[in-house]
């Protein structure tokens, strides 16, 4: 009876030992949910946009802001920086911005995961964003690593650990194929998109296809001096871009620790004095202009100074005028392609195709956003106005230098004793030194493809 219990027992153990093994793998005893290993599209988006808005106001928009002298480096070595005492070991943590967290990695996951899920709204904006982020990139290094950057995400191609440079021309017009199809994935009505994840639309398709239709109109600027064709399309694109200050693409803060405007971050919690208003915006246009904007923009050291701007080079005083409180607040969002940009767009290539009573009607457009009245004019005096108008409104955005480049409106005059005001920034040292496609700094251009030299601009060498 025992020997015959004994075997009972034994013939039962494999039995028992299949259940307990079923009942101790598959499902969610594999899969963690504390430690997923997949993301959602909306996990990568607010990484990325983050990392947008780091990457379109932070160290980058500060020295744009001192070399077109719109503001300038007044102590330690943001002194140096606006003189243009630059080197490439300064823009390492800002490159690994383009593709390392919240860059252009996150962005093909996000993309991939919501081609996974079918939702096409989702994959349009990851576009949208995609083009702004290394489209700026080709802006302002030119030739940049991109169809070979990122690789290998969700089995698209081998990794590559050394990506090559593309050149800055195929990167424009991979990004303006990237938004076409970003646009049509947007009207597509396939996906819910990013909701309320997406701080600044809601996940809305027709304010991000707008968007879309602005970005690409503003890259066919870049390449309308090299591409005159490029202005027509400019203006066919602006028309159906951001029809609406309602829906500019702008930052959003809470104002909490960690969360503030960058610039509030950097000139009221970081760096204080570090950058002050320059001279040439304060004193030479807005204040010899009577413009409404320049409390709107700065305000006085004290209620009795007077409004003082500083110069490239020069030290901080005791009059010396500050940001204006409300423009940095901890709050306050900054614009990074907007409504009035859209506008100037159209009235540059409004007047670049000989349509002048189109471009006129733009400017004035641009200028009642800021409660300013009409002007008349026409010719060179209309064009010039234009670019002012847009150097005045795109205070503090990157897109600044990429119009003085083109057009050298403002004729800034460099700072000391400069040849010429930088017109490309140099691949930072941490890439040249992991990546063997990156030149050695002497062997770089010192100015990108979409950049030829124009005749009578103080901040180039011409010839």
């Amino acid at each position: 009876m025992k020997r015959s219990l004994k075997i009972a027992l034994v013939a039962a153990l494999p039995i028992v030992s299949a259940a307990c093994n079923d009942f101790l793998t598959g499902g969610e005893l594999e899969n963690d949910p504390n430690r997923p290993t997949v993301a959602e599209p909306s996990q990568y988006f607010l990484a990325v946009q983050s990392r947008t808005w780091t990457f379109q106001t932070g160290q980058w928009a500060r020295l744009v802001c001192m070399w077109m002298q719109q503001c300038t480096g007044t102590d330690r070595q943001y002194t140096s920086l606006g003189v243009y005492e630059v080197s490439e070991g300064i823009f390492d943590g800002s490159f690994n911005e383009i593709y390392a967290g919240g860059g252009l990695n996150d962005i093909k996951q996000m993309k991939a995961a919501a081609q996974s899920s079918g939702d096409l709204i989702f994959v349009g904006v990851a576009q949208v964003l995609e083009a702004l982020m290394i489209g700026t990139a080709a802006d302002l290094f030119g030739d940049v690593p991109y169809s070979e950057a990122a690789s290998g995400i969700g089995g698209a191609g081998p990794v590559i650990a050394t990506p090559k440079l593309d050149d800055q021309a195929a990167v424009y017009a991979a990004i303006q194929t990237l938004l076409d199809e970003a646009i049509d994935n947007l009207g597509s009505g396939e996906g819910s998109g990013p909701g309320s994840a997406d701080f600044v639309y809601g996940g809305d398709p027709d304010a991000w296809t707008e968007l879309a239709y602005t970005l690409k109109a503003r890259f066919y600027m870049h390449t309308a001096e090299t591409t005159p064709g490029n202005y027509a399309l400019a203006l066919a694109a602006a028309a159906n871009g951001i029809s609406s200050s309602a829906n500019d693409y702008v930052t959003v803060h809470s104002g909490a620790a960690g969360e503030a405007n960058l610039w509030y971050q950097f000139i009221e919690e970081q760096r204080q004095d570090y950058i002050s208003p320059g001279a040439f915006l304060l004193d030479s246009i807005l204040e010899a202009r009577t413009d409404p904007r320049l409390d709107e923009y700065f305000d006085k050291r004290t209620p009795t100074a007077p409004w003082e701007g500083a110069t490239p080079g020069s030290a901080l005083t005791n009059t010396t005028s500050r940001f204006d409180a409300d423009r940095i607040d901890q709050a306050a969002s900054q614009p990074i392609v907007t409504y009035v940009e859209n506008l100037l767009i159209q009235a540059e290539a409004a007047y670049r195709t000989n349509d002048q009573v189109t471009a006129l009607a733009r400017l004035n457009a641009a200028r009642a956003t800021d409660g300013l009245g009409p002007v008349a004019l026409a010719g060179a005096a209309l064009l010039n106005e234009i670019m002012i108008e847009k150097y005045i409104q795109l205070f503090q955005q990157l897109e600044v230098w990429n119009d003085w480049k083109r057009t050298c409106v403002p004729n800034l005059t460099p700072a000391l004793t400069a040849a010429e005001i930088p017109r490309r920034f140099i691949y930072p040292t941490s890439e040249r030194q992991t990546n063997p496609n990156i030149p050695l700094p002497s062997a770089q251009p010192t100015r990108n493809d979409n950049d030829p030299t124009n005749a009578g601009c103080r901040g180039q060498t011409i010839g």
